[in-house]
């Protein structure tokens, strides 16, 4: 059996590496394959404008990360390695919540501190860990310890809440992604197209009844040309998968809504010595709490190197962010119909869009702020006297400083798109596995959520195809 897998971030690859070994797998990328071993950059740095999709918010003007490279987004993230707590999955509905889930995140990961726990892998490709902490970690977790919450070791066991070191795909302080870890036992196995774009998915069949999916338009460095399939798999992420169907011929009307990403804001700080900052710049401490009365309604805090983002920023800038992680706002990604940027979304993020999700981000901000205080009181930063967060209208200042956390999801979600077995409505051949088809966003980040529903839906095709 011949598959096409059209885009190579955390699930087309987790697809690929599953799938390789039962059928005659062609693995799409855009962007560049860096190679084996990963270079540097690719495992260090954190901004990357050669190798990014230049994408913008048109609600904020903000530019929004989107890897153009083999690995995509965990090409170029934070490499944090968080789950999310069971509860942020029950709106998934059938076949797709936490017990369905997490025999694929088992299955992917190598917890290097739990992996006897029973929620845990300890055999996947996927390394997490939690590093050592630095003295502005351990001077944040004493903060938050002072403001009532508890230490948390594991941030993935489930139902767990509190302050402790991230979960992360680190390794040796680079990051651990699908590129570095899962590539090297996928390329040996898959025919890799990379600096390839897909044009458009080719269908047989009448617009009246179900059409099939045939393969592939491509254009790469050998110019256009067609690769025949007998299931095409569809991995563009949140923002490439709606374009690809637009270009496709496609026109449900569930595509491109139901966008979700976590709002995001920075409240920076100045510490007291620079060195601290840089002891641990990235993938630090982390705290996780409710909003309100509603634990399964969380915030999420950490703190971070402003200037590893911001070059402009000075060395002792400390940005203490929080996001919001059970938002109920809804964006869109609604299609560029003719002039040159056809059949490209117009993004728009909607965040803070409804009064629930700026009442609770601003108590968020609030408690947040709480812990800065303490920080402050101890003489380890110093909070600027303009603090924009110590405002009396606080609503207001949020939605002008919010910013995109770059976690999209949703876009093509389940039921919308496509059906429980994550194939496009109306056609056979034809499967979505990325994070477009979140239904719900949930309480983390997508990293290791969409390399399990890369697993997962590798196993659908497995069981539907009788691989």
């Amino acid at each position: 059996m011949k598959i096409v897998i059209a885009g190579g971030g955390n699930g087309g690859i987790l697809a690929a590496h599953r799938l390789a070994d039962l059928a005659e797998v062609t693995l799409i990328e855009a962007g560049v394959d860096p190679g084996d071993p990963v270079p540097h950059r690719f495992l260090h740095e954190h901004a990357f404008p050669d190798a990014d999709w230049d994408y913008t918010d048109l609600d904020s003007g903000h530019h929004l990360v989107r890897g153009k490279v083999l690995g995509g987004g965990s090409s170029v993230n934070a490499a944090a390695g968080s789950r999310g707590q069971p509860s942020g999955f029950e709106a998934w509905g059938e076949g797709w919540q936490w017990n369905d889930l997490l025999p694929g995140l088992r299955a992917i990961e190598t917890d290097e501190q739990f992996g006897e726990q029973p929620y845990h892998g300890d055999a996947g490709p996927i390394r997490v860990t939690r590093l050592s902490q630095s003295p502005l970690d351990e001077a944040f977790a004493a903060a938050s310890r002072r403001n009532g919450h508890p230490d948390c070791a594991d941030h993935n066991a489930p139902g767990t809440q509190g302050v402790g070191p991230w979960p992360t795909n680190r390794v040796d302080e680079g990051r651990w992604g699908a590129l570095a870890a899962v590539m090297p036992l996928v390329r040996p196995r898959v025919t890799l197209r990379d600096r390839t774009f897909v044009r458009r998915v080719l269908m047989e069949g009448s617009a009246a009844g179900t059409r099939r999916a045939v393969g592939v338009e491509v254009d790469g460095p050998g110019g256009v040309e067609t690769i025949a399939a007998d299931l095409v798999i569809i991995a563009g992420g949140a923002y490439g998968t709606p374009e690809l169907l637009w270009r496709s011929g496609f026109d449900l009307p569930g595509i491109g809504q139901g966008l979700q990403d976590h709002p995001w804001l920075m409240m920076n700080v100045l510490a007291r010595d620079e060195a601290d900052v840089f002891a641990r710049p990235v993938s630090g401490s982390l705290l996780r709490a409710g909003v309100a009365d509603d634990p399964a309604d969380e915030f999420q805090v950490f703190p971070f190197s402003t200037w590893l983002y911001d070059r402009s920023a000075p060395r002792a800038s400390y940005s203490v962010s929080v996001a919001l992680m059970q938002p109920d706002a809804r964006g869109s990604i609604t299609r560029i119909a003719d002039g040159p940027d056809a059949d490209r979304g117009r993004i728009r993020l909607g965040h803070l869009a409804t009064d629930s999700d700026a009442e609770r981000m601003a108590l968020a901000v609030r408690k947040t702020a709480d812990v800065i205080d303490a920080m402050a009181d101890e003489g380890i930063v110093t909070v600027p006297a303009d603090a924009w967060w110590k405002t009396a209208d606080l609503i207001p200042r949020l939605r002008e400083k919010v910013e995109t956390y770059n976690h999209p999801v949703g876009s093509c979600g389940i039921d919308r798109v496509v059906d429980r077995r994550l194939n496009v409505f109306g056609t056979e051949g034809l499967k979505i596995i990325d994070a477009s088809v979140y239904p719900r966003i949930h309480d983390a980040g997508p990293n290791l959520v969409t390399m399990a529903v890369g697993w997962l839906g590798a196993g659908l095709v497995i069981d539907d195809e009788r691989l």
